[in-house]
């Protein structure tokens, strides 16, 4: 097991499958060319395939293969083959694919190292290079385990059935794993099995010396907002409303504001962290900004996107109060300080609407031109995020400016939409019908390990770093039409098929071998955890779930 485990971390790191790029179809050719090779599946060819992305601009797929086995239990194994680019290697970067490497090592000591990772990399103990824990590693793992049950199922069906399905785009927008789902819900319907587990082998941490599992992943969710005040010469500040001010009150009530941080149990959200504040003028001027806009990641354990809307509705309300009055307040003062100045008062009516509402709006007055404008508007945006030209929500604040645009609305007014990526919170103990199989398959994890390799295993509730989990099943449902209509760029840019979600309901794990400094070019994974451990503890776990 361990040279195999060797051999096929070799053959998949080789392949550079950058995310978001067409290299990731070559690591999906690998695993299809690797499903189909087994004796089981040439006997059983329709157990296994591919699954185009729908819409794909890199025309990727999604590769699966199902072992059945004596009864519909099934575990599924997953994880994704993209990677994060190597250039940060340097000199370094042309062996960075190659796991276990002499002279990676060798360039690599020449390289600014802290003392733990000279002191890993003096030890032996760890292979080094891009993709080997996040997350080619925990792959070479389950394919090993894989074939080595497609061996045995030549003969004798396993007690349960297995379903392997490595996934692209993990690391940008989980295209891969939103695709997946449809994978599991029509194997669901065709075969009538029955879900038990999914485990993903993200590289996991250790905390004094303890391997941490993770029994759900955090949600994540990107309000987008777009503000609109009022142009005016900066020599007559007064007479205009500076968008970026309205905008600037709205980041300072939410960056890091606690209101926004679920807690469960003894675990808390981080609050929130904008990415984007900028305004929207195209060059130079001597004017106020008229327009400006940001976003930010809101994580979540319970939130809704529903729940955000809602706060964030009340704060733009009160952030545009108080900056009107603050410019109010400035301009009294300077009427004593200036005796040409003849307004009475500053005063200007809070608007703030959601992307959705605002359609509404508009359709009322004319829903054919609108649907049409639209329409057009979204074809313009997918073909810019398509073409890598924009982000999804750098073209989501495109679009909010085009309809606010086309609406002619000159007044001040705040504008809320949601940006993709979404990802929904995960609990592996909290999928409807599977209560608790998180915590039974650490338990068994923890005893496993503790038994056979002394070693010690911890858990987390949520994984806090974002990950595929969020589409394995649905532990908080909320209004997904309204959610939708609120995505300016839902549809054939971006689609989340929630309901398949609920149906498939797979609790999932995250539990894959130790690794360090992912994405860095000091990244690694623990040689003892990836060849010994992992395999034996996650082939335990298989078969107790199978039991379960």
């Amino acid at each position: 097991m361990k040279e195999r485990i060797m051999e096929l971390l070799a053959e998949l790191s080789a392949v550079k499958s950058i995310s978001r790029s067409a290299a990731e179809r070559e690591s999906a050719k690998w695993f299809a060319d690797f499903f189909r090779a087994m004796p089981y599946f040439k006997a059983h060819p329709e157990y296994t395939g591919v699954y185009a992305i729908p819409g794909d601009p890199f025309g990727r797929t999604v590769p699966y293969a199902l072992l059945r086995g004596k009864k519909p239990d099934t575990v599924v194994l997953s994880g994704h083959f993209d990677v994060v680019s190597a250039e940060e290697y340097g000199a370094a970067e042309a062996y960075a694919y190659q796991p276990g490497s002499a002279k990676l090592e060798e360039l690599l000591r020449k390289m600014p190292l802290s003392e733990r990772q000279r002191a890993d990399l003096d030890s032996g103990e760890w292979l080094w290079g891009r993709g080997g824990a996040d997350m080619k590693g925990g792959l070479a793992v389950h394919a090993a385990l894989f074939e080595a049950y497609a061996k045995q199922a030549e003969t004798d069906a396993p007690e349960g059935s297995l379903l392997f399905v490595p996934v692209p785009d993990e690391e940008s927008y989980s295209a891969g794993m939103r695709s997946a789902v449809e994978i599991f819900k029509t194997l669901k319907q065709r075969y009538g099995l029955d879900y038990k587990l999914l485990i993903d082998p993200e590289p996991t941490r250790d905390v004094d010396g303890a391997l941490t599992v993770s029994l759900g992943s955090v949600g994540k969710t990107m309000p987008t907002i777009l503000v609109q005040g009022k142009k005016g010469h900066a020599g007559h500040c007064f007479e205009a409303l500076s968008a970026l001010d309205i905008l600037a009150d709205i980041y300072l009530r939410t960056n890091g504001s606690l209101e926004f941080s679920d807690v469960f149990a003894d675990e808390a959200t981080v609050p929130p962290t904008w990415t984007c504040l900028r305004d929207r003028k195209r060059g130079y001027d001597v004017s106020v900004p008229h327009r400006a806009y940001g976003y930010f990641t809101a994580l979540s354990f319970d939130s809704t996107p529903e729940d955000i809307e809602r706060r964030l509705k009340r704060i733009c309300a009160e952030a545009f109060t108080e900056q009107v009055e603050r410019l109010d307040r400035a301009y009294q003062q300077f009427k004593t300080m200036n005796r040409a100045e003849r307004m009475e008062k500053i005063s200007y009516e809070p608007c703030v609407m959601t992307f959705h509402e605002l359609c509404a709006m508009l359709r009322e007055q004319d829903a054919a031109s609108f649907d049409a404008f639209l329409a057009e508007a979204r074809e313009r945006a997918v073909k810019q995020v398509n073409s890598g030209r924009e982000d999804y929500p750098t073209a989501t604040a495109a679009l909010m400016e085009e309809v606010l645009d086309y609406s002619g609305i000159q007044y001040p007014i705040t504008l809320l939409a949601f940006s993709p990526p979404y990802y929904p919170p995960v609990h592996a103990d909290r999928v409807r019908g599977k209560e608790g199989y998180g915590s039974a398959a650490y338990r068994f994890l923890a005893d496993f390990t503790q038994k056979e390799f002394d070693e010690r295993v911890v858990y987390e509730n949520y994984f806090m770093g974002i990950s595929d989990l969020s589409y394995s099943a649905m532990t908080e449902p909320f209004d997904y039409a309204s959610f939708s209509r609120d995505t300016p760029l839902w549809g054939e840019a971006y689609q989340i098929n929630f309901e398949a979600m609920e149906y498939v309901a797979i609790p999932s794990i995250i539990y894959g071998p130790l690794g360090r400094d992912y994405h860095t070019y000091a990244e690694r994974v623990n040689r003892r955890s990836l060849l010994q451990v992992v395999p034996a503890a996650t082939k335990a776990l298989v078969e107790h779930m199978w039991r379960l």
